[in-house]
């Protein structure tokens, strides 16, 4: 049997009401967008609700940006693919391509926040971070994250690596190797965090393969 891992996200923000398999709402859609609610692939609408295992994804000039009900907002860059598992005091959110900002508000004790993908679980305890796939090793890749705002707790329970990443730290999340020690990295500061279009522009067009490459070259071998 395979190794499994898990990125768990733990983050604290305010409780409010939850619908039930009302997950939340698009509130900013550019570009190739679609929703599958379980009947295949349909045009995202700006506006739209979605529901829990509704799956999200982007083409190659799309942006999305979900306004969840338990109070976080996802953004999605193009070329990525999210399924929202489950939306409440526990959300969780599979990423099954691409990459991800989440911006989580203070929650009450016993909520959290996940994010999982592929083979991997991470723990995360923050406000504001990014989360991407990284270089493909056959079936599994590696992966990365970067926290803007807040500390994110990682943990690899496929090598018992546990991690906290502050404000402004980056960290590889290796395939099947100990997760190094996060380090400040200057690049978190250029992706575009924004997720209100009424405060300007939200997409985000930083080159992930440039960050990639810096990340691996910053001592995260």
């Amino acid at each position: 049997m395979k190794k499994q891992m898990l990125i768990i996200l733990t983050a604290i923000f305010a409780t409010s009401a939850i619908v039930a398999g009302d997950a939340g709402k698009l509130t900013f859609v550019a570009g190739n967008v679609d929703v599958n609610a379980g009947k295949g692939w349909q045009k995202a609408t700006l506006g739209q609700i979605v529901n829990e295992a509704d799956k999200i994804r982007t083409g190659a000039k799309g942006t999305v940006i979900i306004a969840l009900k338990s109070g976080a907002m996802l953004k999605l860059k193009s070329d990525s693919q999210i399924t929202l598992s489950a939306v409440g005091n526990s959300t969780t959110i599979d990423v099954d391509s691409g990459s991800v900002f989440s911006k989580v508000d203070r929650r009450t004790a016993g909520q959290s926040y996940q994010i999982r993908a592929q083979t991997m679980v991470a723990a995360v305890r923050g406000t504001e971070f990014y989360f991407a796939y990284g270089n493909k090793k056959k079936t599994k890749a590696d992966m990365w994250l970067c926290v803007n705002e807040g500390k994110v707790n990682v943990v690899d329970s496929a090598t018992s690596s546990n991690v906290d990443v502050n404000a402004g730290e980056g960290i590889i999340i290796p395939t099947d190797k100990q997760i190094p020690k996060p380090k400040a990295y200057a690049w978190t500061k250029k992706l575009n965090w924004n997720m209100d279009a009424e405060k300007g522009d939200v997409e985000d067009k930083t080159s992930l393969k440039g960050a990639y490459k810096d990340l691996l070259k910053n001592n995260y071998d």
